[in-house]
């Protein structure tokens, strides 16, 4: 069997979303549990390059499609990524030196990350029976996973590293929690959006707040709640079926934090509470303002690799958008910040005003919203997120397009049947246009 193109990218997609989110935690998994050796690495890096190749092959053959149906959303996406090439690229040809060779290799990674989890976020089939079943079954995998950990240990923290004690090289090959917590965050987000039943949603939430609490990456955790609690309220508002399931929701997790608090006290993640005190917060707070006055002095342009300059390392960013203005200039700053914001408030428009519940519209709203947050609050540039909830998006818009065209081609069809039909009359063409008119989901006109 030949594949065309088209079929080819969606295939890649669903394989890749797989693998990078719920397969990345079984893989670790296995690996610090020593039942297989390390051949994939880190795993994300590697399968992302891999995906990279293959699409940049494929990519192509989705252009056309891709622009002509986002409204200039997908152009600006791609525009951006050439801006952050060509200015990290100019600024080591015009000042050199191993800071600014650093400095690129990390964007140059990046962008690789914002590529490929772009263009797959824009191609993977959300409507997918198979791949949801395969989410569901990672999903029961892990969740009972961390319960047996749990009822066994007493730890509320799952950390995998601790898994391994002699090979210290194997345990760099096993990620940290945030690795964790970012695959768990997307493979919840996955799954509330195509389950439509509430009392599906309810459990989803519960559990994955356990899930993510476990997993002790705050940000993410929270992130989910926060999440959590506006969908609830949005579905509350149109459902009294969903009233009781944000009752129910918020019920059982009170229950669980209050039968478990002196377990859950001492835990990091319960520090959010009193971030004065911890190390990381304090931290966290110096590389923020370090990045405010590297922005001050040079508000228009920032300072390309400012972060490595200032403290001899990579990681020595601001965990917030201000890490896109020190980098990439006020232009890239508006750039990356505006991509998810439009994002973000075009799936609440088509979800809220629209009342468009389609997965696709309720899984870009969701990864926006959870992105959009982040970036305020913790993390920078250099996370990759954030590209998939620009690929979601235009993923929902190009299925909102298509569909309508689709409606539209039928319903010229019927109207050239309806003229052919012996009897047809003025009365019953205008009766028909009233019917079409009326509102019904199939003809309703996209505001998208």
């Amino acid at each position: 069997m030949v594949l065309s193109g088209d079929a080819l990218t969606t295939r890649v997609s669903a394989i890749g979303f797989y693998v990078l989110f719920p397969g990345f935690i079984l893989y670790h998994t296995l690996v610090a549990m020593g039942m297989i050796p390390p051949v994939l690495g880190g795993l994300f890096g590697v399968v992302s390059v891999l995906m990279f190749i293959v699409y940049c092959a494929l990519l192509p053959s989705q252009l056309y499609v891709l622009l002509a149906t986002t409204r200039g959303y997908a152009l600006v996406t791609l525009f951006f990524f050439t801006y952050v090439l060509l200015w990290s690229v100019g600024n080591y040809g015009l000042i050199g030196g191993s800071v600014m060779r650093a400095a690129l290799t990390q964007t140059v990674e990046t962008l690789v990350l914002w590529l490929v989890l772009f263009v797959l976020g824009y191609r993977v089939p959300l409507a997918s029976p198979r791949l949801t079943r395969a989410f569901w079954i990672a999903f029961v995998l892990i969740a009972g996973y961390l319960m047996f950990h749990v009822a066994t240990t007493g730890q509320w923290m799952f950390f995998a590293r601790r898994m391994i004690e002699a090979e210290v090289e194997a345990g760099d090959s096993v990620s940290t929690y945030q690795g964790y917590a970012r695959s768990a965050l997307v493979l919840l987000l996955f799954l509330i959006a195509v389950s439509e039943r509430a009392v599906v949603r309810a459990v989803l939430i519960v559990v994955g707040a356990f899930v993510m609490f476990v997993l002790g990456a705050r940000s993410e955790l929270y992130a989910f709640l926060a999440l959590s609690a506006l969908l609830l309220m949005l579905w509350a508002g149109m459902s009294v079926k969903y009233m009781l399931t944000l009752l129910a929701v918020v019920a059982a997790l009170i229950a669980l934090v209050v039968s478990q608090f002196e377990a859950l006290a001492g835990s990091r993640q319960l520090q959010i509470f009193d971030l004065s005190g911890t190390s990381s917060w304090l931290a966290r707070q110096n590389l923020g303002q370090r990045a405010v006055e590297q922005i001050l002095s040079s508000p228009l342009l920032g300072r390309f690799g400012g972060h490595i300059a200032s403290a001899d390392m990579t990681g020595g960013y601001a965990h917030s958008m201000l890490s896109a203005w020190v980098n990439y200039g006020l232009l890239g700053f508006a750039l990356y910040v505006g991509l998810t914001f439009s994002a973000f408030v075009g799936a609440a428009y088509r979800l809220i005003l629209m009342g468009d519940h389609a997965a696709a519209w309720v899984f870009a709203f969701s990864i926006n919203f959870v992105c959009l947050l982040l970036m305020v609050l913790a993390k920078p540039v250099f996370w990759p997120l954030p590209a998939l909830g620009w690929g979601a998006f235009a993923n929902a818009l190009v299925a909102s397009r298509q569909g309508r065209s689709s409606a539209n081609t039928q319903q010229a069809v019927t109207n050239s049947l309806h003229h052919d039909e012996p009897g047809h009359d003025a009365a019953r063409d205008l009766q028909g246009r009233n019917d079409n008119e009326s509102g019904t989901p199939d003809f309703r006109p996209s505001a998208l």
